[in-house]
């Protein structure tokens, strides 16, 4: 393995800690939901469960649509750490201190608005510093450190429930601040993405070249630097001096940009509507009504998930950049539908409040495992890579934005609805997520492109638009890429203005 390659590991990891606060923040939720003085507190119904778990998922697509973007874009991708966790820490600290129902809703969208900033964050700085063979590898330490936060959060769970009174979620709550102020102290250890300091400083050249050869881990007059120098160049040159400059306006008129959109939001969408959000957040509620009434075992059971996912999540972040991003959605795809059929064939035979049987439970629980396992191993990663590389440098803080959007108000509606839903139609829910399931492996079997190994300023031919560099080296009569980069200091100074104007 080379040695930048363990370097992007290292500061992939540190930039990682970013989506620990979601995994635990969903984590430790499905067990203050479950905790009979939390809902005594505040007086909770079903649809207001169904509130406090979904606020979270409003606060992310307010983020996502409003405010992210902005901080990614004219912060920086490493500052948009530090100022989405100060964020989501305020957020916090109304959820540990509320005194009331509606406190408490307020905090959920304030941190969901903190972790729209440093989850997309997180994945646009991943797939900018990786190479193209350990991209999807890299990214999938988004899926990865959410699954080291949930079952963190199921640990953390099983002790915390045992304090006395309301101190127990309270406590629950506030011990996301540890990995916050963690996460604060390490960004100002981490590089610069060089691809942000193209596209926004290219008065500054040397800062990108400078922070490119500290990721690699070589010097920058290294051939191998200069080649990838050069082609960041070449697709910035390409675009500014033959597309439009690139306003919300224009960007939500641009038929290929739509294209990108519905790709990304559509991948991000089914790792939602295949319903483990809802089987993670409710988990200690479902495994209740499959008749494993005991609280602790419960919470058990949980932590047993927990490490499953993470075991899923880690085999898949050996080995996506193997078998690629379609076989791997479609994978996990045909495993849910499976183990869907079963549990929803299992529950008919076997109905809880008249037929219980305890082989029956037992199955039911072992294939929610195994939907679990399969979209932490599939889809969760996978549409957070996706969504990453099919966007070029200037559009990616929109592009993966607006697709996180996408997956927010599909979770937002399903951990809303899905205490209605089941409370009014039972365990045929599952023969609902069945068919969505399916429509999903149908729809990614037919249309999803293969993105394995194609570097991020080449990815436009898979979308049927012109390769920029290669577009940049014919149009300037060039013999190499490399040859771009005479006079760079010039066109920077010129198209200053152009970038800093064009949102």
């Amino acid at each position: 393995m080379a040695k930048s390659d363990w370097y992007i590991y290292w500061i992939c990891a540190v930039a990682s800690l970013a989506n620990i606060f979601q995994g635990f923040d969903s984590g430790i939720y499905s067990i203050i939901i479950s905790d009979k003085k939390f809902g005594a507190y505040f007086h909770l119904s079903s649809a207001r469960e169904g509130v406090v778990a979904s606020m979270i998922s409003l606060g992310n697509v307010i983020g996502n649509l409003f405010v992210s973007w902005w901080f990614i874009w004219y912060v920086g991708r490493r500052f948009a750490f530090v100022h989405g966790t100060i964020i989501l820490l305020v957020g916090v600290a109304l959820q540990a201190g509320a005194r009331d129902f509606a406190m408490i809703v307020v905090g959920r969208i304030v941190a969901g608005i903190g972790t729209a900033i440093i989850g997309t964050n997180l994945a646009a700085y991943q797939a900018e510093v990786s190479s193209p063979q350990i991209r999807g590898r890299v990214v999938s330490f988004v899926q990865l450190s959410y699954q080291v936060g949930v079952l963190v959060a199921y640990c953390v769970g099983l002790g915390t429930v045992k304090i006395s009174g309301n101190n127990s979620w309270r406590v629950a709550t506030a011990l996301q601040v540890v990995p916050g102020v963690v996460l604060i102290a390490a960004s100002f250890t981490i590089p610069e993405s060089p691809r942000w300091l193209i596209e926004r400083h290219p008065e500054k050249p040397e800062a990108a070249l400078r922070e490119l050869a500290r990721i690699r881990r070589l010097p920058v007059d290294n051939d191998g630097v200069k080649h990838e120098y050069a082609e960041l160049v070449a697709a910035r040159d390409y675009r500014l001096e033959n597309e439009k400059r690139q306003t919300w306006s224009s960007f939500l008129r641009s038929f290929p940009v739509w294209k990108r959109i519905a790709y990304g939001m559509t991948t991000m969408a089914l790792g939602q509507l295949c319903g483990v959000g809802a089987l993670m957040i409710y988990g200690i509620l479902i495994f209740e009504g499959l008749g494993f009434s005991s609280g602790t075992m419960s919470l058990l059971l949980n932590v047993v998930s927990g490490v499953l996912c993470l075991a899923a999540t880690g085999i898949t972040t050996g080995g996506v950049d193997k078998w690629g991003r379609r076989i791997t959605l479609l994978a996990g795809s045909a495993t849910m539908i499976l183990s869907y059929v079963i549990i929803g064939a299992l529950s008919d035979a076997y109905p809880t409040a008249t037929n219980f049987n305890r082989g029956a439970a037992i199955a039911c629980v072992v294939f929610i495992y195994v939907i679990m396992m399969a979209y932490s191993g599939a889809m969760g990663p996978v549409a957070w890579i996706y969504a990453s590389e099919i966007f070029p440098t200037h559009l990616r803080d929109k592009g993966v934005n607006v697709s996180q959007a996408g997956q927010q108000i599909t979770t937002l509606w399903i951990n809303q609805a899905w205490p209605v839903m089941f409370g009014n139609v039972g365990h045929n829910a599952y023969w609902i997520l069945v068919s969505i399931n399916l429509l999903g492996f149908i729809v990614v079997f037919f249309f999803w492109p293969e993105t394995k190994g194609i570097s991020l300023e080449h990815m436009d031919r898979l979308f049927g638009e012109v390769d920029k560099v290669e577009a940049q080296i014919r149009a300037r009569g060039l013999s190499m890429v490399e040859d771009v980069l005479h006079g760079d200091e010039e066109k920077g100074t010129t198209v200053l203005q152009e970038n800093v104007d064009r949102k």
